[in-house]
């Protein structure tokens, strides 16, 4: 389980590092030419709202990767205490076994599992 914390944590690290190499100023030179590039006027609003856009669709990215992240540990919460909780338990397996002359269908107490019903070709050998 730890390697999938330090993995979840390496993904969540990375995007932020990057993000951190970019300074505020340096961002918002690169979201500038951005909205310069679509033909947009600075000083204009739709240059303005171009840039709410771009700082928009930056929040929206690393709260969809926050979202993907708790997600995916939800999960792993889950499959984990899932795993515990039947580690813990004395739960019969319940899969066709063999008896000692290699008869199938018996549980590993020795009961009979398989076909009891109508049509069935073979009835409880115990009987």
């Amino acid at each position: 389980m730890p390697s999938f914390n330090m993995r979840y944590i390496l993904i969540a690290l990375v995007p932020l590092a990057v993000a951190g190499c970019v300074s505020s100023e340096d961002q918002r030179a690169m979201d500038r030419d951005k909205c310069a590039s679509y033909g947009y006027r600075q000083g204009s609003n739709s240059f303005a709202d171009c840039m709410m856009n771009q700082d928009q669709k930056r929040a929206d990215d690393q709260q969809r990767t926050m979202d993907d992240l708790e997600r995916q540990d939800r999960r792993d919460r889950r499959r984990l205490k899932d795993l515990e909780s039947t580690a813990g338990s004395n739960i019969i397996d319940d899969r066709p076994q063999y008896d000692k002359d290699g008869s199938p269908n018996f549980d590993i107490q020795g009961n009979y599992q398989g076909c009891h019903g109508i049509g069935c070709k073979v009835d409880n050998p115990d009987q």
